[in-house]
């Protein structure tokens, strides 16, 4: 067992046992409204988000309230219909540029773009009105959820998990929730670990690599907590960079 399997097996142990000792309350029951909401958001907003923008609400109204903020002058009346995709991302990245937006956050605004049948301003108004509906679902997605599991709480969900969420059923459903909030954390801290480890074997630095290609046995087979959580940080990693 490696270095690394060791101190991951204590961390899991350890929040096992405080989440048995916790249990499932309330404030369990917001945070997993909250996570629905984040869910809702995705799987029923975006798609909802794009349904509205091309009604008079998003298409005419917010991207009109967008557009008359946006500069009216250089590149932001070039019309981006009538080129290829790639001057059509480069002039965006620019007209952002121009508007202040760092290099890093630019992609995020150029994903948004719904109407590409105009002017730069245009096709930047339909990504921030895009991103407004958005954010607005998510809002009353948030609201309506939390209150539907208020009640469920009070009728269903409190019998079952005791008082307080310190019943028998409530400690497990603890122990679950605070097992896989460490393994999230834990992910996210191997996805920096890994990060950090490619930027340094570009630059010519094979120490922390070689370390954690011993440690974790990368080469060998078997099971081991810590490569498991590598190769999962390293493939989410992959999938967020393409």
């Amino acid at each position: 067992m490696s270095v690394l399997d060791i101190v991951l097996l204590v961390l899991l142990v350890l929040s096992a046992v405080f989440g048995l000792i916790k249990g499932f309350g309330k404030s369990s029951l917001k945070r997993f409204g909250f996570l629905a909401a984040i869910a809702a958001s995705y799987f029923i907003g975006i798609p909802a988000a794009r349904g509205l923008m091309q009604t008079g609400l998003g298409n005419d109204w917010l991207v009109g309230l967008y557009e008359n903020t946006i500069p009216q002058t250089g590149i932001f009346l070039e019309n981006v219909g009538n080129v290829g995709s790639i001057a059509q991302q480069t002039m965006l990245s620019d007209a952002l540029g121009e508007l202040g937006f760092p290099a890093f956050f630019r992609g995020f605004f150029l994903s948004g773009c719904c109407l590409m049948d105009g002017d730069v301003s245009r096709a930047l108004a339909s990504s921030f009105a895009y991103y407004t509906l958005i954010a607005v679902l998510f809002v009353l997605f948030l609201i309506v959820f939390n209150v539907v599991l208020h009640f469920l709480f009070k009728l269903i969900a409190e019998p079952i998990l005791g008082e307080n969420g310190k019943g028998v059923v409530g400690r497990l459903l603890g122990m679950v929730k605070r097992v896989l909030q460490t393994s999230l954390i834990l992910i996210v801290l191997m996805m920096v670990v890994v990060f950090i480890d490619e930027l340094l074997l570009n630059a010519g630095v094979y120490g922390m690599h070689d370390w954690l290609f011993d440690d974790l046995g990368l080469g060998n087979g078997g099971f081991s907590l810590a490569r498991i959580l590598y190769d999962t940080a390293h493939a989410l990693l992959g999938w967020i960079s393409q």
